[in-house]
């Protein structure tokens, strides 16, 4: 498991589905989960010093509609050391 230093800046991402999001950052891209509330639909995940929050369905934020295409208005760059592995 990762060491837990929080990041002093992580985003926290919008999603509709916190299983499917958090299954897609954990299995396909390598992410570890260093926190999750089930009863919040939040989960907190780390790959190397890269950090991010999921939320599913948190309506204070949303800014338009929750529609294909996600993450309009937003680029993520994320360090990885072998892109292969």
């Amino acid at each position: 498991m990762t060491e837990r230093k929080w990041a002093p800046l992580v985003p926290e991402l919008i999603c509709t589905n916190l299983e499917v999001s958090v299954g897609f950052y954990r299995d396909i891209l390598g992410f570890d989960v260093l926190y999750q509330r089930e009863e919040d639909r939040f989960a907190y995940l780390q790959r190397g010093r890269a950090q991010l929050m999921l939320q599913e369905g948190f309506e204070g934020w949303i800014t338009g509609p929750m529609e294909r295409p996600f993450g309009r208005g937003i680029n993520l760059e994320i360090e990885i050391r072998d892109i292969h592995a």
